[in-house]
């Protein structure tokens, strides 16, 4: 073949895989069979940040109702995570039907719920804490539950099977009565704690965590949570700073009030923390924060309104999570207002379906920056969220997580 043939071959082959390579730019491309720009050797623990010896702690509870929303997760703000979770019966073990016969979810979820698997296993990777809530909030099952010894041998057996089914080990307990309760029942509890933490570091070692929740008033009020006795039974307590006012509130007011007692409230989160730190060291306390607001219907637009009862016709008060209210927010455009005393914003409009007055008192980026101010002051040791996926998509949450607190180590 003489010199010119190869040449012309040469040029027919240049123009021929610059034409495929033309062609194959204009092909459109499968998202589904889209390469991953990694190496087969990568390995996502290479490039994770976990959590190592964190100076405050980032708790959060994951309802079985939001495992929906788990795709807008930040793993690396959070140290923990604890489901929410399984409920006992009076006799120690997990309820898993509902009073109508039918699965019961919280337990349906942990043990069917391929997501759950997903978000335990991604908790992992970035170094995540993730714990079973175990719940009693009946009084009469609570009763009956605290004053048999036996049962909580029963309880004991069948939390060690779940927290093995999961390869987990640390464990939250949410006991709530809805009436007081008397001192006898308070040591009860308080007995039943440290039983089950002893149990708990025999069986898995001295790493295991066990978090009591509390409510904000145990320290006033008659609850089952002795605060000085618990604290030493417990690991850490979880103080559910949240819910001073309700939907069933005399008016709308601050759900999570910095200041305001005797004023608007019974007591305040100011007023809270002194009373639980004259007691226990502060690196027992992680003081719970609300994602959620309640929207209440209420006699006229202005501060602390009064609430009026609700119908069909003009709607009924209710809890709106973050988001729900973020969406109102962008639907009604209501001017945002500050209220001094609990530090905390709220707005009032009139429904667009009902023409119903209405009012929502609600955490933001603001009041929560004043009480992380309060945790880090105060040396604290650290936050909880009540709860994991009630701000949907909006990130502004998780960046103040994250200038606050720094995935743990600032």
């Amino acid at each position: 073949m003489n010199k010119r043939v190869l040449i012309i071959l040469g040029i027919i082959i240049v123009i021929l895989a610059a034409t495929n390579f033309i062609l194959d730019i204009k092909k459109p491309r499968n998202e589904n069979k889209i390469i991953s720009p990694l190496g087969k050797s990568f390995s996502i623990d290479s490039v994770v940040k976990k959590h190592e010896n964190p100076k405050y702690l980032t708790y959060g509870y994951l309802p079985y109702w939001s495992l929906g929303q788990a795709k807008y997760f930040q793993y690396d703000k959070l140290t923990d995570i604890s489901y929410f979770g399984l409920y006992i019966n009076s006799n120690g073990s997990f309820r898993t039907l509902t009073e109508d016969g039918e699965p019961n979810p919280g337990y349906d979820t942990w043990k069917n719920d391929k997501n759950l698997n997903e978000i335990i296993n991604k908790a992992k990777i970035y170094g995540t804490r993730f714990s079973l809530t175990v719940i009693s909030h009946e009084d009469e099952a609570s009763d009956k539950f605290l004053f048999c010894k036996i049962c909580w041998d029963t309880l004991t057996d069948n939390l060690f099977i779940e927290l093995e089914s999961k390869k987990i080990k640390d464990v939250n307990l949410n006991f709530e009565y809805v009436e007081l309760t008397d001192g006898k029942t308070a040591d009860k509890y308080t007995e039943f704690v440290s039983y089950i933490n002893n149990k708990l570091k025999q069986k898995f070692g001295e790493d295991q965590k066990l978090v009591v929740s509390t409510f904000a008033d145990s320290l006033v009020k008659e609850r089952v949570t002795k605060i000085p006795d618990i604290a030493f039974a417990a690991d850490s307590i979880f103080i559910m700073g949240y819910d001073f006012h309700r939907p069933d509130s005399d008016k709308a007011g601050p759900v999570s009030p910095i200041n305001g007692k005797g004023v608007h409230a019974e007591y305040d989160i100011e007023t809270m923390l002194n009373d639980y730190l004259s007691y226990l060291p502060p690196n027992k306390l992680i003081l719970g924060v609300p994602y959620y607001g309640y929207n209440w219907v209420v006699k006229e637009e202005k501060p602390y309104a009064e609430r009026i009862p609700g119908s069909d016709e003009i709607g009924f008060s209710q809890p709106q999570t973050y988001s729900a209210i973020m969406d109102t927010i962008l639907e009604v455009k209501p001017a945002i207002k500050w209220d001094d005393l609990g530090k905390v914003p709220y707005f009032t409009y009139k429904s667009p379906s009902t023409k119903s007055n209405r009012e929502v008192y609600y955490e933001n980026v603001e009041s929560l920056k004043i009480k992380y101010e309060l945790i880090k002051s105060k040396k604290l040791l650290g936050v909880g969220i009540w709860a994991l996926g009630y701000d949907g998509g909006y990130i502004e949450l998780w960046n103040l997580l994250s200038e606050y607190f720094n995935n743990g180590n600032k």
